[in-house]
């Protein structure tokens, strides 16, 4: 088992009772961590500001709770690039307080682009960090609508994308899951909270009114693997046969012809597998269109 300790602060900025300023949720995160969390995930454009990384107290605020609370934590702001410049971005600290990665958003929406005081920068690739836990990546908003950045989330292997958002964008979230077998979870100005399983499937689904902030917490097990009936049937067998009460399989869903496999004990379920050479799904259609492609030449 792996499992990943998220906490999620969500909150409408624009309309809340009480707009929250820089220490308002510095606190706010500072009264809800109990030192149980791996991540803490802010909603899109927290503040309604723009920052520079360099030298912005509210980042500095935000990399000192990191770490002297020893999480991860991410947060989702105006950049600014250059005076006439900025983008929208999330920026995950480490458990050091140091930066582990900046996503710029690759599709700010239509709105974005009709600032007149500052143009906004489109960001050109996804991002990704290797934590104690598993490998993080993040994904903004509007990015929801274009599949070609969750296949390039895919490509690099991730385990959890934090999604902080404006919107719930929902079954989005959950098509992109079931494609490509990762953990989603989200933190947004609705304010609402939902966390996706690698099959698609909505573990929980939290919201309150737009004045109120929605404080979510749960736990999340990204040990388990996602794979294709053909060529791991008997091996799972095997393994299953061999590994009584410690490995079990969760899911078999017959119309996909998939399983998902999830330990019960302290065995890893990914780890396993890789000895009993089950090959999982993400992996047997990259080997699969590989092969296509090969037989085209």
């Amino acid at each position: 088992m792996r499992y990943v300790s998220v906490l999620s602060l969500s909150f409408e900025v624009e309309n809340i009772e009480s707009p929250l300023s820089e220490t308002d949720i510095l606190k706010l995160i500072s009264d809800n961590l109990n030192g149980t969390e791996d991540v803490v995930l802010l909603p899109e454009l927290c503040l309604d500001a723009t920052i520079s990384e360099i030298d912005d107290a509210f980042l500095t605020g935000i990399a000192t709770l990191a770490r002297d609370n020893k999480t991860y934590i991410l947060t989702a702001v105006n950049k600014k690039i250059t005076d006439t410049t900025h983008s929208n971005s999330a920026i995950l600290f480490d458990r050091n307080g140091k930066t582990a990665f900046c996503y710029d958003k690759m599709y700010p929406y239509w709105s974005e682009f009709d600032r007149t005081d500052s143009k906004i920068i489109p960001g050109k690739q996804t991002v990704y960090a290797d934590t104690d836990f598993g490998r993080v990546s993040a994904a903004i908003c509007f990015d929801a609508n274009f599949p070609e950045l969750w296949q390039e989330l895919a490509d690099l292997d991730v385990d959890i994308v934090l999604f902080s958002s404006a919107y719930s964008a929902g079954r989005q979230l959950s098509a992109h899951a079931i494609n490509h077998h990762y953990a989603i979870v989200t933190s947004t100005r609705k304010p609402d909270f939902a966390v996706y399983d690698i099959d698609g499937s909505e573990l929980t689904y939290n919201r309150k009114s737009r004045e109120q902030i929605l404080i979510s917490r749960m736990q999340i097990d990204i040990d388990k693997v996602i794979c294709h009936h053909n060529f791991n049937r008997e091996k799972i067998t095997q393994m299953l046969q061999d590994h009584p009460g410690k490995i079990e399989l969760e899911h078999d869903y017959d119309r996909e012809e998939w399983c998902v496999i999830r330990s019960i004990s302290e065995i890893s379920a990914s780890e396993l597998c890789k000895k009993y050479g089950i090959e999982a799904l993400r992996d047997y259609k990259r080997r699969s269109k590989e092969n296509h492609y090969e037989k085209e030449r």
